[in-house]
């Protein structure tokens, strides 16, 4: 008998590709769900290839819509003094904890630019001390409370802005829980999309009220952690030589992965990751 979490993958007509070549719907060596391996040739052969969308150079310039308007143009100003080096220091970053914060930028100190601190997480400031464990995004969700969503992004961000943080990396929205058994789950709010946006939305905009920039996480279909990281599946003594890659159609990523980051985008998010 398949379990419900097996059920509702199936149902959900979700495959989830494996890095090894035409190991297609799991990860290595076995299926994760067995008897729902996909039959579909173009999901088998896209799973082979590691389908990719070609990329589109130039980037196109952001208009700077709304009340974005003098920020963009402030931005514009500011990056059209930078040297090719001073871009790549301040958009690269130091690397992972390799200073303050989880994530640093560099600084650009002929401008006045000071580095950007960039801190997890979805459940408080991450690595410190005399700070609060606040309650997962699950539990949240559970409240069906609007209100409590805010008030606890507000509260989060207040303490981030006490340690210097100048981005707190939250609130997520991906996993958005596809695998009952996901590890990571418990930071998001709910397998449905329309809840997880709405809190998702009042998360971001309590944690901007205090003047904190949101980075809302993880973009996108990101709904397996175990091996996600080729050292850790080496540790266990398995083979994956590449990460893993979640396949979808384009109906189910914008019905069901994509709906909360467009209400995040509505709320104000300052930028995603």
């Amino acid at each position: 008998m398949h379990s419900i979490t097996t059920l509702l993958a199936a149902t959900a007509g979700i495959p989830l590709a494996a890095a090894q070549y035409g190991n297609f719907g799991s990860p290595f060596p076995n299926t994760t769900y067995p008897g729902f391996e996909q039959e579909d040739p173009v999901v088998q052969a896209g799973t082979s290839s590691f389908q990719a969308s070609p990329p589109g150079y130039p980037s196109p310039w952001t208009e700077g819509l709304g009340d974005w308007g003098p920020a963009v143009q402030q931005a514009r100003d500011f990056v059209s003094q930078l040297t090719l080096e001073e871009k790549v220091n301040l958009t690269t970053g130091t690397g992972w904890q390799l200073e303050r914060c989880v994530g640093q930028t560099g600084s650009i100190p002929r401008l006045g630019f000071r580095s950007l601190c960039l801190q997890d997480g979805p459940l408080g400031v991450r690595d410190t001390d005399y700070i609060s464990a606040f309650p997962a995004g699950v539990n949240v969700a559970a409240t069906w409370d609007r209100g409590l969503a805010n008030a606890r992004g507000l509260a989060m961000a207040t303490e981030h802005r006490g340690k210097g943080v100048d981005i707190q990396l939250a609130p997520v929205a991906g996993p958005l829980g596809r695998t009952a058994e996901g590890a990571r789950n418990w930071e998001g709010f709910s397998p449905d999309p329309y809840l997880t946006g709405v809190m998702f939305a009042d998360s971001i905009k309590g944690i901007q009220s205090a003047g904190i920039m949101a980075c809302a996480k993880h973009y996108i279909a990101y709904e397996q952690d175990h091996f996600r990281l080729v050292d850790d599946s080496a540790t266990w003594g398995f083979n994956i030589s590449e990460p893993i890659s979640a396949n979808l159609d384009d109906q189910t990523l914008h019905e069901l992965y994509l709906w909360p980051f467009a209400d995040g985008i509505r709320a104000g998010m300052s930028l995603q990751s």
